[in-house]
């Protein structure tokens, strides 16, 4: 799959949390139920989709660190979509291996964060781009800050809309790269 078709499906997906959490608020019986584990998925498969295509254009450097911070990622994103599995086939079963794959949302949300500073520090993507994914990255922090600061329903709003644009942005990266038309080459190993 090129960076064009993979910039595409995170622009379709980076919207999937906010819907996904707004639709549980308004339907109460579909909150942390199977439709939480469709949600997941395609949000999880679309923030994999986009790091698969900034480790094409080498957004975190050549570094022994940048390269395989990606690699990282993907396998805490992969576990992450395991426990999103889990959610739509058997969402009331919830033993503690559960709760250890589903760990591996926040995990991935705090690199991200790291994976943000490192691409900017590489200084791959051009301009504006670049800080982009530290704006993905800082979601976790905005979440967990507006849940303690700010009115529940201001707080909901402003993190479900601040995740839409926040992806939606990361997936326009992927696009508008110069580099986005390749098949680049495959992941690089370390």
């Amino acid at each position: 799959m090129n960076n064009k078709t993979l910039g595409v499906l995170a622009l379709l997906g980076a919207p999937s949390m906010a819907i996904g959490i707004y639709v549980e608020d308004q339907f109460k019986p579909l909150a942390n139920s199977w439709w939480t584990g469709v949600w997941g998925i395609v949000y999880i498969t679309a923030w994999m989709g986009s790091m698969v295509a900034l480790n094409r254009i080498g957004a975190t450097g050549s570094s022994r660190f940048g390269r395989t911070l990606p690699l990282i990622m993907l396998g805490t994103l992969a576990i992450a979509n395991v426990s999103n599995g889990w959610q739509l086939v058997a969402p009331t079963f919830k033993p503690t291996l559960f709760w250890a794959l589903d760990m591996c949302w926040p995990l991935s949300n705090v690199l991200m964060l790291i994976y943000g500073i490192t691409v900017i520090v590489a200084n791959r993507l051009p301009g504006w781009q670049r800080f982009v994914p530290l704006l993905c990255g800082l979601w976790l922090p905005m979440a967990l800050t507006s849940k303690f600061w700010l009115p529940s329903e201001l707080g909901f709003s402003l993190v479900t809309a601040y995740s839409a644009v926040a992806w939606s942005l990361l997936a326009l990266v992927i696009l508008t790269n110069h580099r986005s038309g390749h098949a680049a080459a495959p992941l690089s190993h370390v």
